[in-house]
């Protein structure tokens, strides 16, 4: 992702949060190294829970995390 090259996903996948571990699964990329598309992938889970935690303290009910 340090070029000049223009770096971006092409199909999402899941992101897993274990202890000690984070796996990544089923994401492709466009340009993209098995390390750009990790990076990019956990740009994307950030962004995602992000949103999701907004709907949460929005109002009782809202965003679609599962316990």
């Amino acid at each position: 992702m340090l070029d000049a090259n223009e770096v971006r996903l092409k199909k999402i996948g899941s992101v897993t949060v274990r202890a000690g571990r984070i796996e990544i699964d089923g994401f492709s990329g466009e340009n993209a190294t098995y390390r750009d598309v990790a990076a990019l992938a956990a740009v994307w889970a950030i962004g995602r829970l992000q949103r999701e935690l907004m709907e949460i303290l929005k109002r009782p009910g809202g965003g679609n995390f599962v316990v």
